[in-house]
């Protein structure tokens, strides 16, 4: 750099700062390498710059600030206007912050916030209402248990608990002989008897459900519900098999497949407009008197199972001659007792037939009562899912002889069968 330069490059200097380089500094720069010096010119020249560029936003800001102080102390003097809990709430919050408030004045910049918090009215408009999940958790009202009918006709049948897998019964009859009335010094007859036993083997009725670990949790009485549920369905299931089931593994044979058709007898053509209870005495009559050897017990039936609409049909809705009702007892799908019989309307039974039966002589046991089982299948445990198991094991058995307590037939073929012409 030349001498001329250099004198024109300290004359640019002084004249943009405004301030004139002394002797020393002259000779400083004069030590300093010419792109160190030019470069160094030019961020001065850019650091004046910024200096005016702050200098000017400081002035704008403190305007800012000013007017808002003026504003303040206005609101603060008379409320401005505001709503008195409002203004109480400003004054307040000035108070609180008027360090913060004066130090950003000083700064220059910054912000104070206000958030109002003045307790309001609350109206149906306060909220908002979302819609809810499908599960609303314990929120929900809790289940009802399933609105499942009873199985009345379980209790009716000869219960016994045992520990044996094949369940044996052994029934006995006479065979030959028999009391004589003798005259003294003859023979006395010999009688005897025979005896045949036989084995009933068990049979099994179960059900499960699986449940998640979320849906108990989240869902009020869903456990409940589920055991509820699974022990009903098993006693429901477990009376159908015992008037329904075929006898092919591993169904039970039910007690109206052990049922026989009526045998009308000495009763043949008898009555002169035969009703209901014609029909049904008539069966009672056929099983008391028919024997399978001399002098042996009758039987007493003491059950009659009808559909429901014949139990209107043939009960409820019969009057006599004076429209009162025939039977006064027998209610809509009420069970009434006539003569120490007990006449029941189960929906089990199809229309038009008629279960007449001394069910005492059909035989249950409780060789592994209802249980239920909680337990995990498969990659349950992973899944958060669990298994609930209802399940029995029981044995079902008419003796031999005892199948003459039970008669199966159609109300229809047992009044035509006792009808006078």
């Amino acid at each position: 750099m030349t001498k001329e330069e250099f004198e024109a490059l300290i004359a640019k200097v002084e004249a943009e700062t405004g301030k004139s380089i002394d002797t020393k500094v002259q000779e400083a720069l004069k030590e300093m390498n010419p792109e160190t010096l030019a470069k160094a010119v030019e961020e001065m020249g850019a650091l004046k710059t910024a200096l005016e560029t702050a200098k000017t936003e400081n002035e704008r800001i403190e305007g800012i600030v000013k007017t808002q102080g003026i504003a303040i102390t206005k609101l603060k003097e008379n409320g401005g206007g505001m709503p008195t809990g409002f203004k109480q709430e400003v004054d307040k919050f000035i108070e609180d912050n008027l360090e913060k408030i004066q130090s950003i004045k000083s700064a220059g910049s910054g912000m104070v916030e206000l958030v109002s918090k003045v307790v309001g009215n609350i109206t149906t408009g306060t909220g908002v209402n979302t819609s809810p999940p499908n599960i609303t958790g314990t929120q929900q009202a809790p289940l009802s248990n399933v609105n499942l009918r009873g199985a009345d006709l379980l209790s009716l049948t000869s219960n016994v608990s045992t520990s044996l897998a094949a369940y044996p019964y052994t029934e006995a009859k006479p065979k030959d002989g028999d009391y004589a009335f003798v005259a003294e010094g003859t023979v006395k007859p010999q009688t005897d008897f025979t005896w045949e036993t036989n084995y009933a083997k068990p049979v099994k009725i179960a059900a499960w459900l699986r449940l998640t670990d979320e849906s108990i949790q989240d869902v009020v009485g869903l456990q409940s519900v589920a055991n509820d549920f699974l022990r009903k369905k098993h006693a429901l299931k477990k009376q159908n098999g015992i008037l329904f089931g075929d006898g092919n593994a591993p169904n039970p044979k039910g007690a109206t497949l052990f049922g026989r058709a009526f045998v009308a007898g000495a009763m043949a053509t008898a009555v002169k407009n035969p009703n209901i209870m014609d029909v049904i005495n008539a069966a009672v009559t056929d099983i008391y008197s028919t024997h399978n050897y001399d002098d042996e017990t009758s039987y007493m039936p003491s059950l009659c199972v009808v559909n429901p609409v014949d139990f209107y049909l043939q009960f409820v809705s019969v009057k006599n001659a004076d429209g009162n009702p025939l039977y006064p007892t027998a209610s809509l799908f009420n069970i009434v007792n006539i003569g120490g019989l007990t006449i029941i309307p189960e929906r089990s039974i199809p229309a038009g037939k008629i279960f007449i039966a001394d069910m005492s002589k059909y035989n249950t046991t409780d060789y592994l009562g209802y249980t239920v089982k909680i337990g995990y299948v498969n990659d349950d445990f992973i899944k958060n899912q669990f298994v609930i198991l209802g399940e029995s094991r029981f044995h079902a058995f008419v003796k031999k002889l005892d199948e003459q307590a039970f008669i199966y037939d159609d109300i229809a073929t047992i009044k035509t069968a006792i009808t006078a012409p």
